[in-house]
């Protein structure tokens, strides 16, 4: 009988905002093991959508779709970078009126959780810090450093004051805050945790406050503070996750506040496509008992202008799409899918007496035939006053958050041999005298070319185009843009730099130039609209650039893919004439656009980004094994340790064998553990060798094994042209280190790949690598 009525009374709640009573004003309270609405036990399904990633326009229609699909809640970031972009300067307005959406959703039958940061990962530029912070070039991002942390407090008060008067205990729909984000993934600092706790708390927040990370006592150990209510994120093995987090904390409600219903893109990357079926099970083991859940992301939308972050470390980059569509339930436009519709009959198979309102009328369509692009002012002609300093400067020490930036240094002499950039952040294209002689590209760790210029006085010029702050990881505090370090002519500084400054803000101050043949180039181009409807922009004979619609910067086309296309909200057309400008920074194939209906997933594959040559193989030895052994056929990280410490800078894992005799092998990650029983930071490691990557049919490039995200994995060629074992992976850690074993995460099992069999090297000298046809 019990159990009947704690069903019914989750039904009652589970509703909605509108379904529940008609009282003025709600109640949310936790007890030892629920969420408690209204004095019942209430069952969060929730969905992730970020109103930054959405137009004003539109958030009534993603959020009538949420109810339609079964949602009674709604989960959102603030970003903090969106919200103050120069230091004291805050918008609260229009798109980022996070009142009007937590209203909009209310009048759907929504309630609503906000997680104001002011670190949100997110996949947003710098986790959603803004880059004015890292002018103080000593500053601790994520930490009680009172060069951050002052600015931190600001803020959220700040942001408290544009929503509490939303909360629940106000008569709103807001149920509970965050506090940071996956914070014991991160650090350990109680005192900036607790500081941040107060600052709600101080500033208005009287409803729940609860932290996220992932499952594992050590992340709850680093990231848990008294009074806020720890939550899981993960992406599968729902069950294994909350069987580990009760031996941690087994009070409190269960809810997983990420389910990651897909995965991010990035440029050069296959499009990450997550079935229904892969997530299913997962999510109807939630609901079915009873765990609250939020899908991350219900609908990913857009991150328009500047706003797309990066994945990364020293040595791996990865910067994402302009399109933030994740494989979620509702893709970019707004269109439900196959998730959608699996997920909604889970819930209402949970919970057969909702009545759920039907889907809002489809929004229009339309194409826009081929208009042509014309060149009419290049940048090199268009230069600004410049700024002197003898060495390099990085953008956000000149006060520039965004854009591009022009490095200039005369010289009298010869420019011979290796000219090398310390750091290129992140895409440098080099000049001498006007004539292009190369890219340096981050994302393969490019830093260096020959040089062979003649005595004389001559002009060297670097165009830097920043793609992205990463987001994630202990990279941020060294994510200044441009150049960061210096330029050095086989070893010595050059000294004396022009730098000419590019914030792309206003596209209105370049006047109309002749072009410049190689040089970054301004194009425009008009069309023409009786009606008005959602449609793509077709980039595909264009090259890399950014894509302004009516001065608004949509954001970066690149025709490595896998985005083909960049979504343009009808809402955001004008009937008549709209105009087009284009920055072209690479060489089109032509100048002309074109709009279609639906988003076009294409990847130009890339040998480059692979990390090994054909005909390439390891030669091993004896001398250098330390280690064979038996990995476990289960999920979840193993630990491997040495019968005894061995000092080296080279690691080779390579796998003999992988369960159900698969000729595959897939490692999702790996860390080196060295004698103190630390981890080697994978920030200082790089892949230097895999003799098998899957490149094809999935993202499985060796670099994913070192990237902290569980979702990737390195994998072995499935698609076709399967290896058989062994297969093997290097990784090099910058410099000796006495190694005493390694921690393992196998890879996800789409494929049948988990290592069975092991053998792990370690020298002090690079492996040598030969052709395999060499005698």
């Amino acid at each position: 009988m019990k159990i009947k009525q704690y069903l019914l009374a989750s039904v009652l709640t589970l509703i909605s905002l509108q379904d529940v009573t008609a009282q003025a004003k709600h109640t949310f309270t936790i007890d030892k093991n629920n969420f408690m609405l209204d004095g019942k036990p209430f069952q969060i399904i929730s969905g992730e959508m970020h109103y930054a990633r959405v137009p004003r326009a539109y958030w009534r229609d993603r959020l009538k779709k949420a109810r339609a699909m079964g949602l009674n809640t709604i989960c959102t970031y603030m970003f903090w970078n969106a919200h103050e972009p120069v230091q004291g300067r805050y918008d609260f307005k229009d798109n980022l009126d996070i009142a009007e959406f937590c209203k909009e959703a209310a009048e759907e039958g929504l309630w609503v959780i906000i997680r104001p940061g002011p670190y949100t990962c997110a996949e947003w530029d710098l986790g959603g810090l803004p880059s004015w912070l890292l002018k103080n070039k000593n500053i601790v991002l994520r930490s009680s450093d009172p060069n951050y942390m002052p600015h931190t407090l600001k803020f959220l008060n700040r942001a408290v004051q544009s929503f509490k008067n939303v909360q629940i205990t106000k008569g709103g729909n807001v149920l509970m805050v965050q506090v940071e984000n996956e914070y014991g993934e991160y650090g350990s600092d109680k005192a900036y945790l607790n500081s941040i706790k107060h600052t709600l708390l101080d500033a208005g927040v009287d409803v729940p406050l609860f932290n996220c990370d992932w499952a594992g006592k050590k992340y709850y150990d680093k990231g848990y503070v008294e009074g806020v209510i720890p939550t899981l994120n993960f992406g599968g093995n729902a069950k294994k996750n909350f069987e580990t987090f009760a031996g941690y904390a087994p009070n409190g409600p269960r809810f997983n506040s990420e389910f990651w219903t897909g995965w991010f893109d990035y440029w050069g990357g296959k499009h990450e496509v997550h079935s229904a079926q892969e997530k299913l099970a997962d999510f109807k083991w939630m609901v079915d008992n009873g765990i609250s859940v939020n899908l991350y992301m219900f609908h990913g939308g857009t991150s328009n202008g500047f706003f797309p972050g990066a994945n990364g470390s020293n040595t791996y980059f990865t910067p994402y799409t302009t399109s933030y569509d994740y494989d979620a339930p509702l893709n970019e436009n707004g269109e439900p899918n196959e998730k959608f519709f699996a997920f909604r009959d889970v819930i209402l198979h949970k919970y057969p007496e909702l009545k759920l309102p039907e889907l809002p009328k489809p929004i229009q369509k339309i194409t826009i035939p081929e208009f042509k692009l014309t060149p009419f002012a290049s940048l090199q002609h268009n230069l600004p006053a410049p700024r002197f300093f003898d060495t390099p400067q990085p953008m956000e020490a000149l006060d520039q958050a965004y854009g591009l930036i022009l490095y200039a240094h005369d010289f009298d002499g010869e420019l011979k041999g290796e000219l090398k950039i310390t750091r290129v952040m992140d895409r440098a294209t080099i000049y001498v005298d006007g004539k292009k002689l190369g890219v340096l590209d981050r994302r393969l760790n490019q830093s260096a070319l020959q040089v062979n210029t003649a005595a004389g006085k001559h002009r060297l010029e670097i165009w830097i185009e920043p793609l992205g702050r990463v987001n994630f990881g202990a990279a941020i505090d060294h994510e200044r843009k441009g150049i960061t370090e210096g330029v050095y002519l086989n070893g010595k500084a050059l000294k004396g730099w022009q730098h000419y400054q590019f914030p792309l803000d206003r596209l209105g101050s370049f006047k109309a130039s002749a072009r410049k043949d190689g040089y970054p180039e301004l194009m425009k181009g008009s069309f023409q609209v009786n009606e008005i409807g959602d449609t793509y922009l077709d980039t595909r004979n264009l090259d890399h650039g950014l894509l302004w619609l009516n001065d608004k910067l949509i954001g970066r086309y690149w025709s490595i893919g896998p985005q083909q296309t960049l979504y343009i909200p009808g809402c955001w057309l004008k009937k008549g004439n709209n105009q087009i400008t284009v920055l072209e920074l690479g060489n089109p194939k032509n100048r002309s656009l074109k709009g279609v209906k639906d988003q076009i997933w294409a990847t130009q594959l890339d040998s480059t980004l692979l990390h090994s040559k054909a005909g390439q193989q390891l030669v091993l030895s004896q001398d250098q094994l330390v280690k064979a052994g038996v990995l476990t056929d289960k999920e979840g990280w193993q630990n491997v340790q040495l019968d005894k410490p061995v000092t080296g800078r080279y690691i080779c894992l390579e796998s003999t064998s992988s369960y159900e005799q698969s000729p595959v092998a897939s490692i999702a990650e790996l860390r080196i553990i060295d004698a103190r029983g630390q981890e080697v930071p994978r920030e200082e490691c790089s892949i230097l060798y895999a003799d098998s990557e899957e490149f094809e049919k999935e993202n499985g490039l060796a670099t994913l094994l070192m990237d902290n995200q569980p979702t990737t994995s390195w994998q072995t060629r499935w698609s076709h042209e399967k290896r058989a074992q062994p297969h093997q992976v290097v990784i090099d850690l910058g410099k000796n280190i006495s190694v005493a074993g390694f921690s393992y995460l196998p890879g996800a099992q789409k494929i049948k790949a988990k290592v069975k069999d092991f053998n792990l090297y370690v020298s002090k000298a690079m492996f040598l690598i030969q052709d395999k046809n060499e005698k």
